[in-house]
């Protein structure tokens, strides 16, 4: 866990969650967001969502997250 905590606590990162998921809604079908944008939680250790994506270079770009932390599901 102290590698997890050097990388990741206090900044932002960004979970891909792997490949595209369908659902209906409404009588719509629609596209989940593959990516999740994850957000530290002020005097607090954990974090948490605050949006959800398809557009991975858009949401790095927005919440200023490197390629090191985005984590891909194995």
């Amino acid at each position: 866990m102290a590698e997890w905590n050097e990388l990741m606590e206090g900044k932002l990162f960004i979970t891909d969650l792997g490949a595209d998921r369908e659902v209906q809604l409404e009588g719509k079908d629609i596209t989940l967001g593959r990516y999740a944008v994850w957000a530290p939680i002020q005097n607090c250790d954990r974090h948490q969502i605050v949006e959800v994506g398809q557009d991975l270079a858009a949401l790095q770009q927005k919440y200023q997250v490197p390629d090191e932390r985005v984590c891909k599901l194995g």
